[in-house]
């Protein structure tokens, strides 16, 4: 019986840092995602709200007048998984020059 209660505890350790590593691995393939978008928003110079679907990973990307400030934005990227948890954020505050 004592046996079979360590072997019982070893298998449950494992399996712990197993899903404990699996949500580490989600919360990387969305901050490079995010990052992801956040190049290619600055390079296309596409300053529009947007959500993006990647399987089990969701990009929001958003942007908001600072401060009242005609040029002056913040873009917040919020990458989510399914449950709607919130795995990665980043704000940053852009220039937009209005023609």
């Amino acid at each position: 019986m004592l046996i079979v209660t360590i072997a019982f505890s070893f298998a449950l350790v494992l399996i712990l840092n197993i899903s404990k590593n699996s949500n580490n691995s989600l919360k990387t393939k969305a901050y490079i995602l995010a990052n992801d978008v956040l190049v290619q928003t600055k390079a296309e110079n596409e300053f529009l709200d947007e959500e993006f679907n990647y399987g089990n990973i969701v990009i929001k990307r958003s942007v908001t007048e600072y401060e009242e400030n005609e040029e002056l934005f913040q873009l917040n990227i919020v990458a989510y998984d399914l449950q709607n948890r919130i795995l990665y954020e980043q704000n940053e505050l852009i220039i937009i020059e209005k023609n």
